[in-house]
């Protein structure tokens, strides 16, 4: 959990909040205490989306449908109050890790363990759907592994298939390897696009990786959109089902029902206590509720026992255990920032050899998306070049034609020049720029300046013939960083010079780097980002 900042309520409607859990796309996401001391996660809606009248009036019949969906496998919406001068929505609350977390640090399930997740999760959806409501963003961190069951969560910002989007304007509403083929191409959204979705998580699930792979969201999208997933590792049991929900025409779906009729009776019974897990994670979920026991927040469970099926569901679980943390619609790649370690008196008691779960993995992947320079590559060109002009240098002096030895005496002279300016360039460190959901980070050799999206206010590719640059315009009063060399931070047109796009590239390769880089300022800095 994260400490209540200065800034922070102490209290929302009846509810006292405990701590933060994290902050997403609509709002920050607190960890509360009902009166009776239920806990619960409430979602303060920004301060900007709650000047918005629009956004006001499509939350309140969002949260009306919500407040109606049922089921075992939903994090159910328990309160909330969208005429608050800043709006928020409160849903219950259990301990538990996501699935997400838990594929991160032990691998996929076995096939029993995804076939029991499939019908939970199936018939979660198909709750969500009974009322009118597509959840739209169904992906491995909103699919919680609670002590007696699995839980679909943060479909209470869902939306109707009729209406548009309940983010803020521009912003994609999805996630990149799980949004359906008509959700990515502005087609219409409805029951199959979650199916879809489901599909997915369960290959997620079943073999740790996405359907289409890693790679930039741009890419990720066009894979859904054009290519086929890829399920060589999913288990052959549920290899037709799985294809069958990422079919990319939705009516070639299956629905909830048939879905659910097609996993009874093999032994895909829904779960009703953490048994259904393999040991690692069946301990995991218990570190989770004794971090929460050992505050006094909830009972402790008996050893080698679980909640009986009912108690409390919740909301997403830490990153790292036993701190608890919120993520909702966070761009992907992104890497949440390290949480505070629990004091002495809130870790959990020691286990034994047995019981002990192993430590999370060291991340081994930069937050965001990458840009980079190639020494490499220019070492390359410039030898070309070189050899080329040698070979002109040659035909120079022992040319046919005076015609043709001033031909390759020019040539001669201009892959010379090529040559020792890309030389330069390999000599020089290399240059980067790291895009994130928090602002750019630039790079050259050891040296780092850091640009948050709040101190930009306007971001764009200059292409100047075959020298593109990533410039930025700064708002008023932002610090200037200082020159790093070879052109970074220096002025252009009342802006900054921040990262020379590919400059010692082939034209081709060139022109995809622009492409993809174009992608990732949409995607991290869609309010600032200049397309034109």
């Amino acid at each position: 959990m994260q400490t209540l900042r200065s800034s922070d309520p102490r209290s929302v409607g009846d509810y006292a909040i405990v701590s933060r859990l994290g902050r997403g796309a609509m709002g920050t996401v607190y960890l509360a205490r009902s009166r009776g001391g239920r806990l619960v996660a409430i979602k303060l809606i920004s301060a900007e989306l709650a000047d918005d009248p629009g956004f006001r009036e499509r939350f309140r019949r969002e949260v009306a449908m919500a407040r109606s969906v049922g089921g075992f496998w939903t994090a159910a919406v328990v309160d909330a109050d969208p005429d608050a001068p800043r709006p928020w929505l409160a849903t219950e609350y259990v301990p538990g890790p996501t699935l997400q977390q838990a594929v991160a640090e032990h691998g996929a399930l076995p096939e029993l363990a995804v076939r029991r997740l499939a019908a939970g999760l199936t018939e979660a959806l198909a709750a969500i759907h009974a009322t009118g409501l597509v959840h739209r963003d169904l992906k491995p961190s909103n699919v919680l592994l609670g002590a007696d069951g699995p839980r679909v969560i943060d479909f209470g910002v869902s939306q109707g298939p009729e209406r548009s989007t309940l983010t803020a304007t521009g912003v994609f509403f999805g996630t990149p390897g799980y949004s359906a083929p008509e959700q990515i191409t502005g087609g219409q959204v409805g029951p199959a696009t979650d199916v879809f979705a489901l599909g997915g998580v369960l290959v997620f699930a079943a073999t740790g990786a996405g359907p289409f792979g890693a790679g930039e969201p741009h890419a990720l999208l066009y894979r859904a959109v054009h290519g086929e997933p890829d399920l060589r590792r999913v288990p052959a049991g549920l290899a037709e089902v799985v294809a069958a929900c990422l079919s990319r025409d939705p009516a070639a779906r299956p629905t909830t029902a048939q879905l659910l009729a097609r996993l009874a009776g093999e032994d895909a019974a829904p779960p009703t206590s953490a048994v259904w897990l393999p040991q690692p994670v069946q301990t995991l979920v218990r570190r989770y509720h004794t971090a929460l026991s050992e505050q006094g927040m909830v009972s402790p469970l008996p050893n080698g026992s679980t909640p009986a099926a009912g108690s409390p569901p919740g909301h997403p679980a830490p990153a790292k255990p036993p701190t608890l943390r919120y993520t909702e619609h966070a761009p992907p790649n992104a890497t949440p920032p390290a949480l505070p370690e629990p004091t002495p008196q809130q870790a959990p008691p020691k286990q034994t050899a047995q019981q002990q779960a192993p430590p999370p993995p060291a991340r081994t992947a930069q937050e965001g998306t990458r840009f980079q320079t190639s020494r490499r590559a220019a070492v390359l060109w410039s030898a070309g070049c070189a050899l080329a002009a040698l070979y002109l240098a040659g035909v120079a002096d022992h040319g046919a034609g005076p015609v043709m030895r001033l031909a390759a005496f020019v040539g001669f002279v201009a892959l010379l020049v090529l040559a020792a300016r890309l030389l330069v360039s390999a000599l020089r460190p290399a240059a980067g720029v790291r895009l994130t959901a928090e602002g750019m980070i630039v790079t050259r050799g050891r040296a780092e300046a850091r640009l948050p999206w709040s101190a930009v206010s306007r971001v764009r590719v200059v292409e100047q013939g075959s020298r593109p640059w990533l410039v930025v315009w700064l708002t008023e009063g932002a610090p200037v960083p200082a020159p790093m060399g070879g052109g970074i931070f220096q002025r252009y047109h009342g802006g900054l010079r921040v990262h020379p796009v590919a400059h010692e590239r082939f034209r081709r390769r060139r022109a995809r780097e622009v492409r993809e880089l174009r992608a990732a300022l949409a995607w991290y800095a869609p309010k600032v980002y200049d397309s034109n």
